[in-house]
Order: C-alpha cells, then sequence, then structure tokens
C-alpha cells in the first residue's frame, strides 16, 4: 500500500522527536546504574531502560529504519539479561550501551539523508551479542529477581512497570501533558509570535501617539489660557471696548469655541489614554502568553550534558561527581539553543583543567572525586545558571603572566586593572594558560566564543575563583529575546537605534579627552585605552554638522572583549523596540540589523552591534573624528611643506597629499625649504632626512630654534630605520618618523590628519 507522502514525513518527524526521548531515558538510566544505585532502585531503572529499549525497536520498525531497528532489538537482548539479574553491569557494558546510543542517532541521520551508516554495523551487533553471553549465568547462581518482572518476550506497557522516583514523576508528567495538551507546529507558533509583535509595535505607536496628543492639549490650553486673560484684562471705555457688536460677537463666539475644544481636546486625551492602556495590557498578556508557549525546561539542555561530563572525565582518568539542580526551570528554546555552545565549553574546561586528578586532589587533603556542578534559579525576568567546581581555581598572577607572553595586553593596561579585570583576560581571543591545546581543551580555550555567545543572548558572566578551593561562573540570561529596548542616537541628520544589551556607557566628554595613539583617536576609560570613531563616517553616511568643540555625545558599543567609543550628534534617548528583519532582497545589510516603526510611520535603523564593531575596527582612523567645530581661520585648507631631493618621492607624497585636499609645496632640500618657511607660513612640514645642503634632521632643530616656526608639526620620512636614527629624529623635534620601507599612503594621510 502506498502511505501520502505527508503523513509519512509527518510520521517520521514524530519518530525522531520520540527516539531522542528514549535515547535520554535509557542514558540516564545507564548513567544512574553506573553511580551504583541498588536493589529496587536499580531493578526499576533496568525496567525502564529495557522497555525505552522496545519502544524504540517497535517505532523503528513500524517506519522502517532498519538499522535503528536492529541496534534497539540487540540492546534489549542486553537490557533483559540484566534485568533478570539485577545486577550492575561492568563499565565496559556501560561503554557499549552509550556508544550503540550514539550509532542509533548516527543512524537516523543516515537514513534521513537517505544515505549508507558510516560505522559497521554488524561488528557492533557482533559486541552487543558477545556482551550479552558473558551476562548469562546459570539460574542457579543468580540473585533472587524481584517480584513482578515482566518477562522479555512479553510486550511491556506503560501500566505494567514502576519507575525509579526521579524517572516515574518524569514519566507521569509526560503522560499528564500528552492528556492535557496537543503539539504546536513551531512554524505556526513563529507566525502567531509575530502577528502578537506587530500588536506590540501598534501598541507603542499609540504611546507614541498619546506623546503627539498630549503636546497638542497642551498648545490648547496654552491657547486658551492666553484668550480668557486677554478678555478679562479688557478695561471699560478703551478703544477696545467700542468695538462693533458683529467683532464683540465674533471674539465672544471664538472664546466659547476655544473652551469647547480644550475640553474635548482633554475629553479624547482621557479616552485615548484609556484605550491605550487596555491595549498595552492586552497586548503583553498575549505576549506573555506566547513567550510561554516559547519555554522549554532547562533539563532538555543539561540532561545531555551529565553523558559528556562522564565521557570526558573517563578519558581523562579522573574522578567527577556531577549535579544539576534547578533544571525544572523553563525558558525560552531560542535562548536555551544559543546557550549550549557557552555552557558545553565551561564544563570541558572544568573538568579538563579545573579539576585535579584523584592523586593531586588526595594529596591537598580533598576528596579523590572531584565535584561539579551547575545550578539554576530564576531572578525575574532573567535566568541564572551557575557552574561551580571544587578545583585549583585560578591563579590571576598565572592569567597575567601568560597574558603578557602572549601579547594579548600591555604591562602599562595590567598595571591600571584590577583583580576582576586581570581574570576577565581569559575571555580574550587568543588565551590559553596552557602551552598544549588538548581535544578537549584548556581553561580560557574557547572562553572568548562564550562571552560573544552570551552577549549575543543579550547575556553577561561573572567569575568567582579562590586558589586551592573552586571556581565559579555565573551566567546571567534573559527568559526571553522576543522583546528589545533600543538607545535612540542622531548621526548623519538621521536616527538610529542601537540594542541597549551592547551599550556599556553612554557619556559626554570633551575633546581634550581625546588620546592620539600610533596615529588612531582613543578614549581611556579605567585605564582601556578605546577606539573613538564617528558613527556617520562608519556607517559611510555624509553629515555637514560640526560636532560641538566643547561637548562630544559618546556611546560605548561592546562586542566580546572588543569595544568601540562611537561619537554621534545626540544621544535622543531609549524605548522599546519590536525589530523587524530584513527580507528579501535586503536579507543582509551590514552594520544594520532590521527596522523599528514610530507612531507616525518613520522607519528607524536598528544597527547591529557586533557588525558596528567590526567595521570600526576594520575602517581604523579612516572613521576617526573629523568634524569638531573649528573657527574661519583653521578651518581653511592645510598648507603643507614637502621637502625631500628624491622627484619620485616628492612627487607621490605631493599627489597623495593634494588627492585628499591639501595645499602642497614643494622643495628640493632643506636650505630651499628653511627659505620658503621665511616667506610663507605652513601648517606642516613633511621632509627627508638625506639631502645636500641641509638634511632634515638640521632642518627640523633650525624650525624648532625658530620663535615664529617652533610650533609647526614636522613628520619625518626617511629609509633610515636604525633606532639611533629614530632617537635622533625624536631629539630633534620632530612630531612623527615614517620609515620608508614601511611607508603606505593611509599611514602618512593618518599621521597627517592628526597634526594638521
Amino acid at each position: 500500500m502506498d502511505f501520502d507522502p505527508e503523513l509519512i514525513r509527518l510520521l517520521m518527524d514524530t519518530f525522531r522527536v520520540e527516539l531522542e526521548e528514549q535515547l535520554q531515558i535509557i542514558t540516564d538510566g545507564l548513567l544512574q546504574i553506573e553511580k551504583g544505585i541498588e536493589g529496587e532502585n536499580r531493578q526499576h531503572t533496568l525496567d525502564a531502560i529495557f522497555r525505552a529499549a522496545h519502544n524504540i525497536k517497535g517505532a523503528a520498525r513500524g517506519v522502517e529504519v532498519s538499522d535503528v531497528a536492529e541496534i534497539a532489538h540487540h540492546l534489549e537482548s542486553l537490557f533483559s539479561v540484566l534485568k533478570r539479574q539485577n545486577t550492575r553491569p561492568a563499565p565496559e557494558v556501560i561503554d557499549l550501551c552509550l556508544e550503540s546510543l550514539d550509532r542509533m542517532r548516527e543512524a537516523m541521520l543516515a537514513f534521513s539523508d537517505q544515505k549508507p551508516a558510516a560505522f559497521d554495523l554488524p561488528s557492533l551487533i557482533g559486541r552487543l551479542d558477545r556482551f550479552e553471553k558473558a551476562q548469562q549465568a546459570p539460574v542457579s547462581e543468580l540473585a533472587p529477581a524481584p517480584a513482578g518482572p515482566v518477562p522479555a518476550t512479553e510486550p511491556v506497557t506503560k501500566n505494567t512497570q514502576v519507575e525509579p522516583a526521579s524517572m516515574a514523576k518524569a514519566e507521569t508528567a509526560g503522560v499528564q501533558a500528552r492528556n492535557e495538551g496537543v503539539k504546536i507546529n513551531l512554524e505556526k507558533l513563529e507566525k502567531m509570535a509575530a502577528q502578537v509583535e506587530e500588536l506590540q509595535g501598534a501598541k507603542i505607536e499609540m504611546e507614541d501617539h498619546m506623546v503627539s496628543m498630549q503636546q497638542l492639549r497642551s498648545q490648547i490650553q496654552a491657547l486658551s489660557g492666553m484668550w480668557k486673560h486677554a478678555a478679562q484684562s479688557r478695561n471699560p471705555g478703551s478703544r477696545a471696548d467700542s468695538l462693533p457688536a458683529e467683532v464683540e460677537t465674533l471674539l465672544k463666539s471664538t472664546t466659547d469655541r476655544i473652551l469647547e475644544l480644550d475640553n474635548a481636546a482633554t475629553r479624547m486625551h482621557r479616552n485615548m489614554r484609556s484605550s491605550t492602556n487596555h491595549l498595552s495590557l492586552l497586548s503583553v498578556s498575549m505576549l506573555d502568553d506566547i513567550r510561554m508557549m516559547r519555554l522549554v525546561p532547562v533539563s532538555t539542555l543539561l540532561r545531555p550534558m551529565i553523558r559528556s561530563v562522564r565521557d570526558i572525565a573517563r578519558e581523562l582518568g579522573k574522578q567527577v561527581e556531577f549535579e544539576i539542580t534547578g533544571d525544572e526551570i523553563e525558558m525560552d528554546r531560542v535562548v536555551l539553543d544559543g546557550l549550549r555552545d557557552p555552557l558545553v565549553h565551561l564544563l570541558r574546561n572544568a573538568v579538563d583543567h579545573g579539576l585535579e586528578s584523584a592523586e593531586q586532589r588526595t594529596a591537598a587533603g580533598k576528596d579523590a572525586a572531584g565535584r561539579l556542578a551547575v545550578r539554576v534559579r530564576g531572578e525575574g525576568s532573567h535566568i541564572v545558571i551557575r557552574v561551580e567546581d571544587d578545583g585549583a581555581g585560578i591563579s590571576a598572577e598565572k592569567i597575567s603572566t601568560t597574558a603578557l607572553r602572549k601579547k594579548i595586553v600591555t604591562q602599562a593596561e595590567l598595571d591600571a586593572m584590577g583583580h576582576d579585570e586581570v581574570l576577565g583576560l581569559i575571555f580574550r581571543p587568543g588565551f590559553s594558560s596552557k602551552e598544549i591545546i588538548t581535544n578537549i581543551s584548556g581553561r580560557g580555550v574557547g572562553l572568548d566564543v562564550v562571552l560573544s555567545n552570551l552577549r549575543s543572548l543579550k547575556g553577561s558572566v561573572n567569575i568567582d575563583t579562590e586558589e586551592g578551593r573552586g571556581t565559579t561562573f555565573t551566567l546571567r540570561l534573559p527568559l526571553t529575546l522576543a522583546t528589545d529596548h533600543g538607545l535612540l542616537v542622531k548621526a548623519g541628520g538621521a536616527v538610529y537605534a542601537i540594542p541597549t544589551t551592547s551599550v556599556d556607557r553612554v557619556l559626554e566628554i570633551t575633546p581634550a579627552e581625546i588620546t592620539e595613539v600610533e596615529a588612531s583617536q582613543v578614549l581611556l576609560l579605567n585605564g582601556r585605552a578605546i577606539p573613538l570613531r564617528d558613527l556617520a563616517a562608519v556607517l559611510q553616511v555624509e553629515s555637514n554638522e560640526p560636532f560641538s568643540p566643547e561637548q562630544l555625545s559618546v556611546v560605548v558599543v561592546s562586542k566580546g572583549w572588543d569595544a568601540v567609543a562611537f561619537v554621534v550628534e545626540d544621544v535622543v534617548g531609549e524605548r522599546e523596540v519590536v525589530i523587524k528583519p530584513f527580507r528579501y532582497p535586503l536579507l543582509s545589510v551590514r552594520n544594520v540589523t532590521g527596522g523599528t516603526l514610530t507612531g507616525n510611520g518613520e522607519v528607524i535603523m536598528v544597527l547591529n552591534p557586533s557588525d558596528l564593531v567590526d567595521s570600526a575596527l576594520r575602517a581604523g582612523t579612516s572613521a576617526s573624528l573629523g568634524r569638531i567645530g573649528k573657527d574661519e581661520e583653521t578651518a581653511q585648507v592645510p598648507a603643507i611643506l614637502v621637502v625631500d631631493d628624491s622627484i619620485t618621492t616628492r612627487t607621490l607624497e605631493r599627489s597623495i597629499l593634494m588627492n585628499v585636499g591639501y595645499d602642497v609645496t614643494v622643495a628640493v632640500d632643506g636650505r630651499q625649504a628653511w627659505d620658503i618657511l621665511q616667506t610663507r607660513a605652513f601648517d606642516l612640514v613633511v621632509s627627508d632626512v638625506e639631502m645636500p645642503n641641509m638634511n632634515g634632521f638640521e632642518l627640523t632643530d633650525k624650525i624648532r630654534n625658530s620663535e615664529r616656526l617652533r610650533s609647526t608639526p614636522v613628520i619625518i620620512v626617511t629609509s633610515l630605520a636604525s633606532e639611533a636614527d629614530r632617537k635622533r629624529g625624536i631629539e630633534v623635534g620632530a612630531d612623527a618618523y615614517i620609515v620608508k620601507g614601511q611607508f603606505e599612503t593611509k599611514v602618512l594621510l593618518d599621521v597627517v590628519k592628526q597634526l594638521v
């Protein structure tokens, strides 16, 4: 019989979900048995994993996934022997069973892709059979079986078996969920969520209209007050009092109409406020309901990690007691999926390099088995996850030494850091406390990914550590990512929104607080040099409006460890935003993640903080600050004197500078340059060193000793690259020293821009 393709697809989707659920039940049961549960609890657990294997076998045969069915059949036979004997399997048996579960997942994936399985199925089946035979023993040697077990050959149903406490609770919850609820297609749920977000957007627009209505009402009230005052101030007997009757009637009628308009505006504002409040409550309630439908227990993420921790510990020969608490708390599936990689990194690093070996722990007076725990708790609209270990802890001194050796920080930066900031260095890209990177990873290896992923989820991470006692990583994440708040800023004459979760600081600075570091403008915050960029220049939008020469508005945006301080024309404020992603053909727009609407229908672009930081750092000083207001004299085109005896170099430098708008004069040697300087003022001198008549060092020295010229900046461009030559250039007072062998157009222009 040919089945409907849609029915087949539905059956396969259902089987995939069931397979994963049953595999997790078997994994949990095997790990409990491995921990050493005894007696009746072990019997209940063996019953549960036997039944799960039986269910997989039947379902796999029903959808004709033969490889999965074959493995499940032989696992069922092995579990049947273990169940009858109620014995604790050897570690090798547990390993083989867990490997078989992995192979079932691989077989399912191969079936979905219509490819042959990549593993040796007969070999796996042979090993399962050998272990099954090895586990069998004469009945007289077996311990008496507990009353009531179901024979392996009989069908097993959920109603005839007893579960261990934890599994029975989960099973009961699952049955209740199936009886009381229905499964919802994720695509339909997302569509419903999008519609509710539209309602949320309408609510935000109504709030904007409310503000406009309040402004209109205020204007009407002001007009009404002025009109009343004018009417009351008329004195009998004045010229105004002798106005014609028609005018008097008109004035009275106008007064009455203004009063009616004032009353109508007041009623309209009151009614609109009531409707807006009702709409707000309704939209928030619906949005909360949709969010609740998207929530899943944290256990769906943490339960598979029990197996991961166990495998890593066995591979490293360590004893680890892993504990999970609070995993019944629910959170948004999107957030949970994004949390997977950061949590795996932290757990692997804790087992590999946080927890010591049994010998080291015993020598330090600790239990041979290390303790690792994940504790989950809710705090309002956030979830807090603590990853705790009682290992060796993290040494701030070793972090400092490693960071300096790997040139992640300079000594000056390190001296300015506090204890917590030093610990934060493990989140910087390239940091590793181990010289050899293992396949497990070292504490710090990949932790920059942890910070980056958490920031993308609007989360954060903190470290608390004590040498010899252990380390705790505290992760804080929102329950959902459905809505956001944006900081509205003005740049290039337009208003943009920056998600507030990526905004570290908003501050006002003076131009005097800007520091020059390697031909780049930076802002020093807490001893850290933050690159300073013009937001309009980074977005490549033109703006003729100069920045204030007295006060600059700055927004510090971060991405992982990187941060950039963006100068904006104005900080408009903060508001709730519903971000609408772009659709075809605008699927990917650099620096922009989507748009949001205001109440008057205006579209505000929502900037992508990650792209923004990358673009600013790539742009370098080409996006530096360059629009600080100047007076007419300094705003004129800068005049530059280029001095070089090589016609090729002289022509090249002149062309480079003139192409960007500078007024350039050339001289063939230091003597001619000095003579030109006596007749005309220049904003900058660019000079070679090795020249006839007067070299560049001598020219610079004469300029510095001249009372009229000593403030003129001098750049030395030379092929002399020795440290002695550089020192000589500094001694004579040069402002910059560029080696021709390292000469680049951008370098020259950057330095010139800083000095003129």
